[in-house]
């Protein structure tokens, strides 16, 4: 399929916006890591339950794999038209090299499951996807979850006009943006900061002058899942299934970082979370991508733009809700007399 077309594909799509809901945007690492296709499988889910509308998925890594692999979730939970973008060239990358130990599952998504992108090399680039999500978008309206490397981010910041929008990155992200939620720690190292370019993120993330949520490890690893997910669902059809019980093993469990982010940026604090800092404030990143954090002082609006999310419930009593909701799947009935994560 021709560039154009597909960029033509994204501007159809973002035009069908399902009016009043949040619309998310996911930018993943996604590779052999089991939190990736737990966020991205979330994600569908509460758009299948009507609490969000994901309109595109981009992946900071270059492996042809991992767009397929996206496409197979997406498609499995009645979404196959959503967008997704992967940077080029793309290589053959299956899993981190430094992380034997966890399982490849994304060429079994691309093979065993129904998708039909086949090889990233057909899809965009991801600075020319946001720039037309982000431009046919209203103001304000855009929340995007950054649960990897901020690849993307900084290449989308520096991005000038073009065919697509006369505007730059910096005023789309400015204009069309309401929040940016980070899978990074607001005070420290963070593996998503310094394990690419780490100026990407220092430059990115000090210059974001919006709305900008830390779902920090503090979070992410302290929600362990995986148990169920792994023995009761059917790995021959269920994608999450499949791939969890391939990168961790039969009835394991594992911390989901990027899936705590993801649900944050749907559901927002809920009744799970409350605000780290009362009064908000800002980080700060140096070269290294070593995290700072300066306290706001004053409360007159309530919390500043910049903030971190803590545990208001116990972890395990998050972990059993969200391996509960990932255990959901198509033609089951949406649970709609819950009290938590609904509009």
């Amino acid at each position: 399929m021709r560039l154009f077309t597909l960029l033509m594909g994204l501007a159809m799509f973002s035009n069908t916006a399902q009016a009043g809901k949040k619309r998310l945007i996911i930018d993943t690492d996604m590779l052999n890591f089991d939190d990736d296709p737990m966020a991205i499988g979330l994600a569908n889910i509460f758009q299948n339950w009507g609490e969000v509308e994901l309109i595109g998925v981009m992946s900071c890594i270059n492996s042809r794999f991992v767009p397929p692999a996206i496409d197979a979730i997406n498609t499995y939970f009645g979404h196959p038209d959503v967008p997704v973008a992967v940077q080029k060239p793309v290589d053959n990358l299956t899993q981190w090299p430094d992380h034997p130990e966890f399982g490849d599952y994304l060429t079994g998504l691309t093979y065993n499951f129904t998708e039909d992108v086949r090889d990233g090399t057909y899809t965009p680039d991801p600075v020319s996807s946001y720039r037309y999500l982000l431009s046919t978008s209203a103001d304000n309206s855009i929340t995007i979850a950054v649960i990897g490397f901020f690849d993307n981010m900084y290449h989308l910041l520096n991005s000038g006009p073009d065919q697509i929008s006369p505007y730059t990155g910096a005023e789309l992200l400015s204009s069309k943006v309401h929040e940016i939620v980070v899978q990074v720690n607001d005070v420290g190292w963070s593996y998503n900061t310094e394990s690419s370019n780490a100026t990407f993120a220092e430059v990115f993330l000090n210059w974001w002058p919006g709305k900008l949520t830390f779902a920090s490890d503090e979070v992410g690893e302290n929600t362990i899942i995986g148990t169920r997910i792994t023995t009761e669902l059917d790995v021959t059809r269920n994608p999450l299934g499949y791939a969890l019980r391939a990168n961790i093993g039969y009835g394991v469990k594992h911390p989901v970082w990027d899936a705590v982010a993801v649900y944050y940026a749907v559901c927002g604090l809920d009744d799970v979370f409350y605000w780290k800092y009362p009064h908000g404030g800002r980080v700060s990143l140096n070269g290294s991508a070593y995290a700072s954090w300066e306290n706001a002082t004053d409360d007159t609006e309530g919390p500043g733009l910049q903030n971190s999310i803590e545990f208001k419930v116990p972890n395990t009593t998050f972990a059993a809700r969200l391996e509960n909701t990932l255990l959901w799947e198509p033609g089951q009935h949406v649970p709609k007399g819950r009290t938590w994560c609904k509009k």
